[in-house]
């Protein structure tokens, strides 16, 4: 991030730059670091199989796969439908809220996974009775869970304006950052 501001370059697709920088971060600490910290021979014996898997699982597949989608998709469709919506409010709070749901995800699987590994592998406790010992784990999982789908269902929405008819663009507020001139532009 650095980087880019010192470059004195400026693109004006922010959001798929924010989408190509945070898939850069996410796969490097999910499926680099998460990845690596859990492989290791003497923390793999007592983690494999447990919340700590699905843990990194998450967090790997999130930065490396899904967020590279999201960045070819943020900068390819104002290129083809010649929409220039990237500043929009609702395209940086579906970037936002979506990775501080996927975070706190991978932090309340990360807690769930040690003192799962802690209550069955040291304790010896049986499986069925740490899941119960595990459920309040799983709410704040299931809270975290509803703020990635909250991002995710506002980066639904702001796909879904891209291939609206360029009248019904005329519509939108100005607070969504919707350029009017090139708008107006638009065959319909």
């Amino acid at each position: 991030i650095v980087m880019y501001k010192r470059s004195g370059r400026h693109h004006p697709n922010r959001i798929s730059i924010l989408w190509t920088v945070g898939c850069a971060i996410m796969s490097f600490v999910g499926a680099g670091f998460l990845g690596f910290a859990h492989t290791i021979p003497q923390v793999n014996i007592y983690t494999h199989g447990t919340l700590v898997t699905a843990m990194h699982g998450h967090l790997a597949f999130w930065g490396a796969y899904a967020m590279i989608v999201m960045a070819i998709m943020t900068y390819a469709l104002p290129e083809m439908t010649g929409r220039k919506l990237w500043n929009s409010l609702t395209g940086q709070l579906a970037f936002w809220l979506s990775n501080i749901g996927m975070t706190a995800m991978t932090v309340a699987f990360g807690i769930a996974g040690v003192a799962q590994v802690y209550l069955e592998r040291k304790m010896g406790l049986d499986f069925l009775l740490v899941q119960t010992e595990l459920q309040v784990h799983f709410v704040g999982l299931l809270l975290a869970a509803l703020v990635f789908l909250a991002g995710i269902t506002l980066f639904i929405v702001e796909f879904i304006r891209y291939g609206l008819p360029s009248s019904e663009i005329h519509n939108m507020s100005d607070s969504e950052g919707v350029d009017h001139v090139s708008a107006q532009a638009l065959p319909a």
